[in-house]
């Protein structure tokens, strides 16, 4: 998985293929759902208040977001099979836990539940955006503007533009006029719509428009980690390493336990050089995968993308040594010994 909001917006297009027998359905809500890979070891499972369980873990900054992931899935294999609330928890921790493709996969199985569940829309057009996804995070963003705005008209995508830049380009167009309809200009910020359009500009990597966008956003939610992360992840893919650094930190201060913010943090140390930190980070981000004294060794959600990264980062200090422990026993605490994390 790429780091979130890494450009991938060329490789898109020119990868895609429009021909209709290998068209795909982007909209989360009747596209065909892939079934979700539960841990096989639960202590909440059998538990009546799961939900409430992993309510109480987010309740604190520092509360366990793998241990909060195991108890929304022990709650959506029970008695929450059918509530897209408990399947949207479950997506938006695994997104904070940079599990991705965890997270669309519980995200759009509450979607399907509840088509008009603006928070698990927002965050799965999110997730497909990190994932490269346009065609699919374009579809989202619509419902959810018209959910949330049923007065807005769609715009229908004009015929003859099925190849492979215009297509994108229409819809991309097209959604950003209906965004900007939605503005109410001298009115209250809709941060949810700075949002979106912050996520809409970064897909033609117009990254000074998304810096206002989330800033906006921010000025009416300067509590939302979640925002401090986004605004620092742009900041960093626009080049901006030292000002993303400082957000991140704004949202670990936040909350402490956000392993995708200490997984942007130590790609920032690596953009400027600082290995030693950067490995601190990611191994930190790692150690927060662990639930009690249990490893995440044996875990069926694993992110790759952190040990693929603390891989790369331990070449380019030149310890083969190290790296090879990242493919092999993949268990952080051996790391200790040199780090501290």
């Amino acid at each position: 998985m790429q780091n979130p909001w890494d450009g991938g917006y060329e490789d898109f297009i020119n990868n895609t293929d429009y021909s209709q027998e290998n068209a795909v359905d982007p909209d989360p809500v009747t596209a065909p759902w892939t079934e979700y890979k539960f841990e096989p070891e639960n202590p909440f499972l059998g538990r009546s208040d799961a939900l409430a369980a992993g309510l109480k873990i987010l309740e604190s900054p520092g509360g366990s977001l793998s241990q909060a992931a195991l108890a929304f899935e022990a709650a959506v294999q029970m008695d929450r099979a059918e509530s897209s609330e408990a399947w949207m928890y479950l997506g938006k921790i695994q997104a904070e836990n940079e599990k991705e493709d965890a997270a669309i996969i519980a995200l759009q199985r509450s979607v399907k539940l509840d088509p008009r569940n603006l928070d698990a829309l927002m965050s799965l057009s999110i997730c497909y955006t990190n994932e490269s996804q346009e065609l699919q995070a374009y579809a989202t963003l619509n419902r959810w503007l018209t959910t949330k705005y049923p007065s807005i008209p769609e715009a229908p995508v004009k015929e003859g533009t099925m190849n492979r830049f215009t297509y994108s380009y229409e819809i991309h167009e097209s959604t950003v006029s209906r965004f900007l309809e939605a503005v109410q200009p001298g009115g209250p910020v809709d941060a949810d719509i700075q949002l979106g359009l912050g996520v809409l500009f970064y897909n033609q990597s117009e990254y000074e428009k998304v810096i206002d966008c989330f800033s906006s956003a921010l000025r009416v939610r300067s509590g939302d980690y979640l925002l401090w992360n986004r605004l620092g992840a742009t900041l960093a893919n626009s080049g901006r390493s030292e000002e993303a650094i400082e957000a991140y930190r704004k949202a670990l201060e936040l909350k402490p336990s956000f392993v995708r913010c200490r997984y942007n943090l130590g790609v920032s140390c690596i953009n400027i050089g600082a290995y030693r930190e950067a490995a601190e980070h990611l191994l930190g981000a790692l150690s927060l995968h662990n639930v009690g004294d249990n490893s995440s060794a044996g875990f069926v959600n694993v992110s790759e993308n952190l040990w693929d990264t603390l891989r790369r980062n331990f070449v380019q200090m030149g310890r083969m040594d190290l790296a090879e422990m990242t493919s092999n026993e993949r268990d952080v605490n051996k790391f200790r010994k040199e780090f501290e994390f």
